[in-house]
């Protein structure tokens, strides 16, 4: 019997990434997707100028007290772009009243890069993802993400180690930790508090919108279905990586990876 997850995050009607890169990749591992839209954004905020953005926080309790009537519940919850710090305890409502007992609560914590935030979010954003990370079961910050979250100074060469015990001290169960650097390689580390994984690949140029969405679905797809961490972090690093490789020879298509490439072998 395939697993049920609920995906709360943006629409972003162009440029691959948030929910139109969740729904395709977990149907194709075999994962039932539902959405729990955020906002709904003309594009992403990367490279495109004055995108528009409909915030859907009012609808939100209307669609999830719906399902509470319904009785419908879910194997995994995982969240990702949150641009109100209203919905956050939406989400914890969610958990609460549509999460199976031995379900799972999955953050992807997406709210900055390269040592910035996304525009349009602030610290209160922060500060509300810190109240949801607290209580996750799993959580995929990338090294902007995580100083932020654990009030480190953001390097581009951190203490991996002190970073990934801070998110685990925050008291989320299990932190795969992106952007993480060797050299001229990139990947990711698992920490459970216990046992640790990490995944490594030479470095693609350039770098893409989207491809920590990808990561983050293949990841929650890749859980449910019960592979182990290494085997995950090796799947959704070698998966992005061929999608960069599938886009980088084509410079007009700058906005995003051709995931669709990869996923349809």
């Amino acid at each position: 019997m395939s697993k049920k997850v609920l995906t709360v995050q943006d629409i972003s009607c162009y440029g691959q990434c948030s929910t139109t890169v969740a729904l395709p990749i977990l149907s194709a591992k075999g994962v039932e997707c539902a959405i729990l839209p955020s906002a709904i954004l003309s594009t992403h905020t990367a490279g495109f100028k004055d995108f528009t953005v409909l915030d859907l926080t009012d609808e939100m309790p209307k669609i999830l007290n719906h399902w509470i009537k319904e009785g419908i519940k879910f194997d995994a919850i995982y969240t990702g772009y949150i641009g109100d710090v209203r919905q956050f305890d939406l989400i914890l409502l969610a958990k609460e009243k549509l999460l199976k007992d031995d379900g799972l609560f999955i953050v992807d914590p997406a709210m900055a890069d390269n040592g910035k935030l996304y525009p349009a979010l602030n610290s209160d954003i922060v500060e509300g993802m810190k109240k949801i990370v607290s209580v996750a079961d799993v959580i995929l910050p990338n090294i902007t993400e995580a100083c932020f979250l654990t009030n480190n100074t953001y390097s581009e060469n951190p203490n991996y180690n002190k970073l990934i015990e801070d998110l685990n001290k925050m008291g989320a169960k299990k932190v795969i930790l992106t952007g993480v650097k060797d050299n001229n390689r990139i990947g990711a580390t698992y920490y459970d508090g216990i046992d640790t994984a990490t995944v490594l690949k030479d470095i693609e140029a350039p770098s893409y919108h989207g491809t920590g969405d990808i990561f983050s679905s293949i990841i929650v797809a890749d859980i449910l279905n019960g592979l182990s961490p290494k085997d995950t972090l090796e799947d959704a690093t070698t998966f992005i990586v061929d999608s960069i490789k599938a886009t980088k020879d084509d410079k007009a298509h700058s906005y995003g990876v051709k995931f669709e490439d990869v996923l349809n072998k």
